[in-house]
């Protein structure tokens, strides 16, 4: 339906842009400047930009069907050799890979149970959010220089206020913990506050992110909810694969 949809708009644009033309050849007979080539060219530019407007229009209205259940494309080969079709998270690193959200080690391989760190963490976010820093600007947290691998997208992160260091640290190299994988994901994700308290039975409404992991609770990404949290465990990545899959889409919930 949406190539469809897209085909009939974009031919629309383009029979306007035909009756344009028609219209711009009457003109002519009658005024210079219409029929100057500046002016004919400033008309084709206006068309084409009519057309890329509507193509970009199309594009947003795609990801809003997606959005209200249609299912994610993605390989049902497998894309990495150490993630296997009956892998518990298959479908979801297959789906961050085919956005181009992940791409696995130099190797290829994609070591979905070594601990992630907080700049792998960060490359994904800014990829799947498209997110970066000014030019300009430079990084509050001390322990980042500019040779750092992940620099750009860890100085992304902390210009948006979604990662931010402690005592001027950021700890790039450091496994993310569970407990910052739920602020994380409800600061990237701008998610909405929680309708319910759920419970945990190692954490209550005091524990310090307990509303963020309370809000992932919420949302269905997590589903820990009436179970040990393990907050200060740190993250796989296989783990935050299925987190990350489940906040973007919720063809991945369960």
């Amino acid at each position: 339906m949406y190539f469809r949809m897209k085909g009939l708009l974009l031919g629309a644009s383009l029979l306007g842009a035909v009756i344009l033309a028609g219209c711009s050849e009457a003109e002519a007979d009658q005024s210079e400047e219409a029929a100057s080539a500046d002016w004919t060219e400033e008309q084709a530019a206006e068309v084409e930009g009519d057309i890329d407007d509507t193509e970009q229009r199309l594009d947003d209205l795609e990801k809003d069907l997606q959005s209200l259940g249609g299912e994610p494309s993605f390989s049902d080969e497998p894309i990495f050799p150490d993630v296997a079709g009956d892998f518990h998270a298959f479908e979801e690193i297959q789906f961050l890979a085919s956005e181009g959200i992940i791409s696995g080690f130099s190797d290829g391989y994609f070591r979905p149970s070594e601990t992630i760190t907080r700049a792998q963490t960060a490359k994904m976010l800014t990829s799947a959010l498209d997110l970066d820093a000014p030019d300009d600007y430079e990084m509050q947290a001390e322990d980042v220089s500019k040779e750092n691998h992940a620099y750009d997208q860890l100085a992304a992160l902390e210009y948006h206020g979604i990662m931010k260091g402690n005592d001027g640290q950021m700890m790039p190299g450091e496994g993310l913990k569970r407990s910052q994988m739920a602020a994380l994901l409800v600061s990237a994700y701008d998610l909405p506050d929680a309708q319910d308290v759920h419970s945990f039975t190692d954490i209550d409404e005091n524990y310090p992110n307990f509303e963020q992991i309370n809000i992932i609770a919420d949302q269905q990404i997590t589903s820990e909810a009436g179970e040990a949290f393990r907050p200060n465990e740190t993250t796989t990545r296989a783990q935050f694969s299925l987190f990350m899959s489940r906040t973007m889409d919720d063809y991945f919930k369960e």
